[in-house]
């Protein structure tokens, strides 16, 4: 008499260990993750072959669009609240703490002292609104190396990165470079974008 063979079952796998892994992993990367605030303005930086990095942390950005205004951006984030709060004690801006939490929402800044805390103060959808313009910087009221010197003052081992659209004016250029020059801010990185090669 023949032997009865045993049915032959496939192999099987628990799943279940894996889907939890899988939905652990997204959740660390999802509150681990810092998005990138949206710029003010849209600056289509020159190439160069430079492949020096810019550090994220304890650097200012100041930004010149093709019309020659000038921005004024951090971009750590967690560095903002502290800066607005220097900012509003060194020239009496009067930011209350909600327009410090505020001003942490933005990457970048294009009004003067004077019209920030308005600016601040207004939603997201009002700020697309407003036209901006820029931050002053001429021989007559030169505020914008005031910014930059008060992130300095608040952050001492800051660096200062500079970011120009490849159309922007030489003379707004300079202007910055010279206005830098004299109250003594010689140390900065320009930045452009990597070249094809």
């Amino acid at each position: 008499m023949a032997a009865v063979k045993p049915k032959r079952h496939g192999p099987s796998m628990d799943m279940t260990a894996m889907c939890d892994v899988a939905f652990l992993l997204l959740t660390f990367f999802i509150m681990a993750s810092s998005f990138k605030s949206e710029e003010t303005v849209t600056i289509e930086t020159p190439s160069s072959i430079s492949e020096e990095l810019i550090p994220e942390t304890d650097i200012c950005m100041v930004s010149i669009d093709q019309e020659g205004k000038y921005y004024f951006g951090i971009t750590d984030a967690t560095q903002r609240d502290d800066f607005a709060k220097a900012l509003s004690d060194k020239y009496n801006l009067n930011l209350s703490t909600k327009d410090m939490v505020d001003f942490t929402t933005l990457a970048e800044v294009g009004v003067p002292m004077s019209k920030l805390k308005n600016y601040v103060g207004l939603d997201e959808a009002q700020r697309v609104k407003v036209e901006l313009t820029g931050i002053p910087l001429d021989s007559a009221d030169n505020e914008l190396v005031d910014w930059v010197k008060t992130y300095g003052e608040t952050f001492p081992r800051s660096k200062i990165a500079v970011r120009g659209d490849g159309k922007t004016p030489y003379p707004a250029l300079k202007n910055l470079f010279d206005e830098f020059g004299k109250a003594d801010l010689n140390k900065f990185q320009l930045i452009t974008k990597t070249e094809k090669q």
